[in-house]
């Protein structure tokens, strides 16, 4: 096999931003396998663990896209489902007999014969007959496994950007720069989501927003208010309980002034504290909450006036709940 060859399967794949670690750690395994049978010119080697690297690359794109198949299913099959998954997002609103279709086409059906070749010629059979593994056939493998992998990473990018999970999770704790919110949340197209998922997400954006992000209190949050059109009931009553909750359930202090942006466009601001006021009675308080809970209800207290005249009743009664439940200790 030629330096071409060599040099590559030596670069190193396109890594998409929030793909999770240990899904990486794989692609790495599997590129590093190939690029050592290369070197060790272990030819049946080479196209087995070509067809190794395509499969492995199917799956994480499905999984990262939240649609994991069974461990049994066919390689081919499951090439198909990626690359069909990455495909809408790549060429959505393109004719089939556009050139950015069929080119990534092309690199998917050479990709596909990679499992017959691998019935021939590679490891993974035991066999009566050794075939001679020509340059043509192992330099083949490497030019289909690479050429199909590496266009495969570079457009999982877009679906992580707007795969709901990998948002949620970097909620938690990435940092995140202005825009960034946005442009993942735009990708998400939220208002297309199932409403349960509306909500979680929304849920995910008010827990980070009250521990003082201020760019996903902006992007997330006070965008409620700036743009409505945007932002489905679910997603929004979401942010109103992950304002108040934090993610094991406890009273936190972060809601006080972001709840009339949130309610103001929603369709039953009302039901919202209703079902908010339940869930803060069935919850404990967070450190944070006991240390300053006279400070916070009186914010929220405070708070009436920007909140639509419907809720006022319902919002008092929330916050005497928790007025009513401050410890004589507790008046910071």
């Amino acid at each position: 096999m030629d330096e071409l060859i060599r040099s590559l399967a030596d670069a190193p794949l396109p890594r998409p931003q929030w793909l999770q670690e240990e899904h990486w750690d794989a692609l790495v395994d599997f590129h590093t396998r190939l690029a050592a049978a290369i070197t060790g010119e272990d030819r049946p080697l080479v196209v087995g663990a070509a067809k190794e690297l395509v499969e492995a690359v199917a799956r994480v794109t499905l999984t990262a896209h939240g649609k994991p198949v069974g461990d049994r299913e066919e390689s081919e099959k499951v090439l198909g489902h990626a690359h069909r998954a990455i495909e809408h997002h790549a060429a959505a609103n393109r004719p089939p007999n556009d050139p950015m279709r069929q080119i990534p086409e092309a690199a998917r059906k050479m990709a596909s014969q990679l499992r017959e070749l691998r019935n021939r010629y590679g490891t993974g059979h035991g066999r009566a007959v050794l075939h001679d593994v020509t340059d043509e056939v192992a330099e083949s493998c490497v030019h289909a496994a690479l050429l199909w992998s590496r266009w495969a990473l570079a457009r999982l990018q877009t679906v992580l950007l707007g795969a709901v999970e990998p948002l949620i999770a970097s909620l938690r704790n990435d940092i995140f720069y202005g825009g960034d919110l946005t442009a993942r949340l735009e990708a998400a197209n939220v208002p297309g989501l199932e409403e349960d998922v509306q909500r979680r997400l929304g849920a995910a954006v008010g827990r980070r927003t009250s521990r003082e992000t201020f760019v996903v209190r902006i992007e997330g949050v006070e965008s409620c208010h700036a743009e409505p059109e945007r932002w489905p009931d679910a997603y929004r009553q979401g942010v109103v309980e992950g304002l108040f909750l934090d993610e094991d359930g406890r009273v936190t202090d972060g809601g006080a002034y972001c709840t009339s942006q949130v309610l103001d466009h929603h369709s039953d601001p009302l039901g919202v504290l209703v079902d908010l006021r339940e869930l803060l009675r069935g919850a404990s308080w967070s450190l944070e909450f006991q240390q300053r809970p006279t400070k916070a209800v009186a914010a929220m207290r405070s708070q009436i006036t920007y909140l639509p005249d419907a809720v006022h009743e319902a919002w008092l009664d929330i916050v005497d709940d928790l007025e009513a439940q401050v410890p004589l200790l507790g008046t910071a």
